[in-house]
């Protein structure tokens, strides 16, 4: 796991141990568990964006009837044989 290091107020840190000290754990942790917070709701929406995404290619998709196409056939129609 990475460390992170950044600079805080004495006062600010101070009153952090404090508030650690009573509830029974680490500066550390509560800036993790903030962090981990903070970043759960972008996460979280990208995974349902993700999920929709799948979820709508799977409704939408075709059999082609075990034909397969390559690049030419899909673009050797009539109205492209002018250009």
């Amino acid at each position: 796991m990475p460390n992170v290091t950044f600079s805080i107020d004495d006062d600010v840190l101070r009153r952090a141990r404090k508030v650690a000290l009573e509830r029974n754990t680490t500066v550390t942790q509560m800036l993790r568990e903030f962090l981990e917070e903070t970043a759960r709701p972008q996460a979280e929406a990208a995974k349902r964006r993700a999920e929709e995404f799948m979820r709508v290619t799977e409704e939408l998709a075709r059999d082609a009837g075990g034909e397969k196409f390559n690049r030419e056939d899909c673009y050797d129609r009539p109205i492209l044989r002018r250009y």
